[in-house]
């Protein structure tokens, strides 16, 4: 990693950049899939997040630069849901996406309990999860033909 990685709290004058990081991150799943998350499709659900939800969208940012996000949503005190971990494809490949994961851990000392969900077509994201310590749990079927496998973390 050239750069050190930073998760930083997000707020809505960051929006124009985490949309726009959105869309280039995930342009290939919609590509491959048809149709791609939140983030890609309706990056405007990120404004009630950002306006009230305090600390549910980081950034993340490299050299000075924002170069990606996560968002994550409580379930209970001690667990949360990965809802979207995105790197600007240029910044992927290089170790950021697991330096963001554990820098996600450290920020939220209290959480033992991890989940999310990444298409299970998507063979680079299973390993990705699966080296950052997920495991599968289960699987869903949001629409006919496109599957999601969940995956889980205990610390």
């Amino acid at each position: 990693m050239p750069a050190t990685l930073e998760l930083l709290p997000a707020v809505q004058a960051d929006y124009p950049t985490l949309a726009a990081i959105g869309r280039e991150a995930f342009r290939a799943d919609a590509l491959a899939y048809g149709k791609g998350p939140d983030i890609y499709e309706n990056p405007a659900f990120l404004l009630p997040l950002l306006r009230d939800e305090p600390g549910c969208v980081r950034k993340l940012a490299a050299g000075g630069q924002t170069i990606g996000l996560i968002v994550t949503y409580a379930r209970t005190a001690a667990s949360r849901w990965l809802g979207c971990i995105c790197l600007l494809p240029s910044w992927q490949g290089l170790g950021y996406g697991l330096e963001a994961v554990r820098l996600l851990e450290a920020a939220y000392p209290d959480v033992r309990q991890w989940g999310l969900d990444t298409p299970a077509a998507s063979e680079k994201n299973r390993r990705f999860y699966q080296k950052a310590g997920y495991r599968a749990v289960d699987e869903s079927e949001p629409w006919p033909g496109f599957r999601l496998t969940v995956y889980e973390k205990r610390l």
